[in-house]
């Protein structure tokens, strides 16, 4: 996929944790889950996690 799409997915599963109380939850509970869904390369789900489980500590 390219860099700049992935980024852009990136981005768009960030601000839907950031406006979606239930899509977030479910984020930090199960990332693996909820990352499936996505087409986002190992490291970006990565990203997302650790993007996810810093902004809850």
């Amino acid at each position: 996929m390219e860099p700049k799409r992935e980024a852009e997915i990136i981005s768009e599963i960030l601000l839907k944790a950031a406006s979606e109380p239930e899509f977030r939850n479910s984020l930090i509970h199960n990332p693996a889950s909820v990352l499936e869904q996505y087409n986002v390369s190992p490291q970006a789900k990565t990203i997302i996690a650790k993007s996810i489980s810093d902004l809850t500590q």
